[in-house]
């Protein structure tokens, strides 16, 4: 016999992971990231000059290792500065983008 929680895991759908396709302006690349990652592009992309922090992107609930999002972008070709800046009696990154990307398709973010 299941248990509740193998029952519940057994009826739900999986839903395909979140997908941003992009053009960088600087040297025509496109790139696509999928899941957290490019949940992560895509709030970069929105917060423009401002960038975001951890705390700032936390609260979306997804947002839990936003410097291991930022790494793996990194690792995959996109520039990215992290600045310092205090916040709360503590040192914060604030993650900023050095490209400017468009969006040239997108689903599930």
């Amino acid at each position: 016999m299941r248990s509740p929680k193998q029952q519940q895991n057994a009826t739900k759908v999986a839903q395909p992971k979140p997908m941003l396709k992009v053009h960088r302006a600087s040297d025509n690349a496109s790139l696509t990231f999928h899941g957290r990652e490019a949940q992560t592009l895509d709030l970069l992309i929105q917060c423009g000059a401002n960038g975001l922090t951890s705390g700032e992107a936390s609260p979306l609930g997804w947002a839990r290792r936003t410097s291991a999002y930022v790494k793996n972008l990194r690792d995959g070709g996109v520039n990215i500065t992290t600045t310092r800046e205090p916040a709360s009696g503590a040192m914060v990154g604030r993650y900023r983008l050095l490209d400017s990307f468009t969006v040239v398709a997108s689903h599930g973010l």
